[in-house]
């Protein structure tokens, strides 16, 4: 019987051919690719900034000390526009009005106004007061009447508690009594004035510093751009309004 053989493995491995090296042109096609994309990616992102901002949620920059001590200047609050398309304004929403309700905003350059919208969105200052934020204190219908001292607040004959004012009394701003109806444009109606039906009447936490219905009147609920629900900056303060 013959005996077979058997073979080694042998330890060489050959080797293919050495993989090519790619050139700067075809290294640089996905950098090209995704620098292609950005501009795409930053235009989808603007769109859905503005949509958001048109229809949903927008941040403000509080400009001044009129809501003291529930908003201080430089406080960043969102301000949700939805509420108000499904029920009406209610007493105590704190709320933001159009920058036309108390007279129209200065004409400014295109590039101005492109600026302003940037910041807008960011919730920063604008350089102007456009906007105001105000407390709703009654709603059309109601009958308001704000006297005494220190003030005291009734609506439909009934005084309403103000826990949120500044120091918690306030001694000595405007009063709202039947003898300022006509300055506003209102009906007199049990030594107060009624609020007309569609309108609603605004007042600062802080009353004796605040340009409010007392002065400008009664605000067209077409005019509220949203509710304020939170502040968002500073973040010590951050929380539900």
């Amino acid at each position: 019987m013959t005996e077979g053989t058997t073979q080694e493995p042998s330890d060489v491995v050959e080797e293919g051919p050495a993989p090519r090296r790619r050139t700067w042109r075809e290294r640089a096609k996905p950098l090209l690719s995704h620098l292609t994309e950005l501009p795409m990616l930053i235009a989808a992102a603007f769109v859905i900034a503005v949509l958001i901002k048109t229809f949903f949620v927008q941040a403000f920059f509080i400009p001044s000390g009129s809501m003291l001590p529930t908003l201080h200047p430089g406080d960043r609050v969102l301000v949700e526009k939805l509420a108000y398309r499904l029920r009406e304004p209610r007493r105590h929403d704190v709320v933001v009005f159009e920058k036309s309700v108390f007279g129209e905003a200065p004409d400014v350059p295109w590039y101005q106004d492109a600026k302003n919208f940037v910041r807008e969105l960011l919730g920063l200052p604008t350089g102007i007061e456009e906007d105001y934020i105000k407390r709703i204190v009654a709603v059309g219908g109601d009958t308001i009447r704000y006297a005494g001292t220190p003030r005291r607040l009734f609506v439909n004959g009934n005084q309403v508690e103000q826990p949120f004012i500044r120091g918690g009394r306030d001694r000595f701003s405007s009063s709202l009594t039947s003898n300022d109806c006509q300055r506003l444009k209102m009906q007199a109606s049990e030594g107060g004035c009624l609020v007309p039906a569609g309108r609603v009447f605004v007042m600062g936490d802080n009353r004796g510093d605040s340009e409010d219905s007392r002065i400008l009147g009664p605000i067209d609920e077409d005019r509220i751009v949203g509710r304020a629900f939170v502040i968002i900056w500073p973040i010590k303060d951050a929380g539900g309004l």
